[in-house]
């Protein structure tokens, strides 16, 4: 009888198992299905290159979708200006009597205006509105050159704070080493408590740094899929900055910037768009006539008739004088402004030049200098080893090296930098 039970039992645990693996099955098929719909996915961390990174930047960052829309408004603009205005349509009814009965003077009429503008003011508009709309794509363009700016410097913290975590991990395994030798001393009396306590406590400052690295690499990352659209977790691929640093000339610079600057170019449109609102403006004093068709029936029988009219306006006072002084300001404004934004970029690109020269000079004296660093570290922790040299004294040495390092990669990063944002100030960089 326990043999039978127990052989049922099997057989209801075997029935189960394969309720719950065809169950099992059927939900790993319909997830496949679901992530098969929906498209890959962009994994956690993910490490994309710059070149894929600028891609998900001019495609999903918020700002220049924002922006983009500054030009569909323009060319609301532009269609609107190309209609022609609307006819009017008038009905009129009159010598209707008491008993509301057609009479010998009654009259019907049905109307149809159409205004012509005349001076070809219609021209004058659809032109400016087309130069506006041009001026606007520009602006648009200028708007991305200004982000990119953001984004290139958040980019490069990012790589700068990997060197940074990655050295601070390294100076973190360099103090355990030396930790054990110090204990080795310590325990067999050739460093005092004091010394070897002192030692101790110098982890708390390397562990520190490096959590408030990983920290500010954290938040610089939120900012960086921030201005990737949010729409994804990645990073920058980690990459060794290229040591690429040629001469440039302010000459070659400003040649470019004059013919790629954006809003050097957006307001070369916008001076024509004024200029045509300028003539616009003239063309006010040119009367636009209004053309009119009639047809109208007569008394009781309604006899039909048909008729036409002219009108015009008498341009005697307004002859759209406050408009044109309002249109020449307006040209004489953006001329001045494209003076000044000639000279901005002239300073831009100087400044940058300064900047670029200055941290490629100081990344220069570092990198002479590092092999001189790092032996002086090796001879330190060799000396202290031997007990040649003080806690104090090795801890003095290793910030030296710390300082000396951080800055050597904070200058090469920067030099990086200023190289690219000489690109974007001379908008060779789009």
């Amino acid at each position: 009888m326990v043999e039978g039970q127990t052989a049922l039992d099997d057989v209801r645990t075997d029935k189960k198992m394969k309720f719950i693996t065809a169950k099992t099955l059927y939900l790993l098929f319909g997830i496949l299905i679901t992530l098969g719909m929906l498209g890959p996915l962009p994994a956690i961390g993910e490490e994309i290159a710059l070149d894929r990174a600028l891609e998900l930047f001019y495609r999903n960052n918020y700002d220049i979708i924002i922006h983009r829309y500054e030009v569909d408004k323009a060319e609301g603009d532009f269609v609107g200006a190309k209609l022609l205005p609307n006819p009017t349509f008038s009905l009129n009814y009159t010598g209707m009597n008491t008993g509301l009965n057609a009479g010998d003077n009654t009259q019907m009429t049905f109307r149809l205006d159409q205004l012509i503008e005349l001076g070809g003011k219609r021209g004058f508009r659809i032109q400016s509105a087309t130069e506006t709309w041009e001026a606007a794509k520009l602006s648009h363009q200028e708007a991305i050159r200004n982000l990119l700016i953001g984004f290139y410097t958040n980019y490069f913290n990012l790589l700068l704070n990997e060197l940074n975590i990655e050295f601070a991990t390294e100076e973190l395994k360099r103090y355990n080493r030396l930790h054990e030798v110090s204990t080795k001393r310590h325990e067999s009396g050739f460093l005092s408590f004091l010394e070897y306590t002192k030692h101790r406590l110098a982890r708390i400052e390397l562990e520190n740094n490096l959590l408030q690295l990983k920290n500010q690499n954290r938040n610089d990352l939120e900012t960086f899929n921030l201005l990737l659209g949010g729409q994804g977790s990645f990073k920058p691929l980690k990459e060794l900055a290229k040591e690429e640093f040629p001469e440039i000339t302010e000459k070659t610079l400003l040649e470019t910037a004059y013919v790629n600057r954006y809003d050097f170019l957006a307001l070369q449109r916008q001076i024509k768009s004024a200029e045509f609102n300028q003539k616009l403006a003239r063309a006010q004093r040119i009367p636009d006539i209004t053309l009119g068709g009639e047809y109208e029936r007569f008394g009781v029988k309604g006899d039909p008739g048909l008729g036409a009219g002219v009108s015009l306006n008498i341009p005697l006072f307004s002859r759209g004088q406050g408009e044109l002084i309002k249109r020449t300001a307006e040209v004489n404004q953006l001329k001045t402004l494209i003076e000044k934004t000639k000279k901005q970029i002239g300073t831009e690109i100087r400044q940058g030049i300064n900047n670029y020269r200055s941290s490629q000079a100081m990344f220069r004296n570092y990198k002479n200098r590092r092999e001189d660093m790092h032996t002086l570290l090796a001879n330190s922790e060799k000396a202290f080893s031997l007990g040649g040299i003080t806690v104090l004294e090795l801890l003095d040495t290793n910030k030296t090296y710390k300082d000396f390092m951080t800055k050597y990669n904070q200058t090469l990063i920067q030099t990086v930098l200023n190289k690219a944002l000489l690109k974007i100030y001379s908008g060779e960089l789009k």
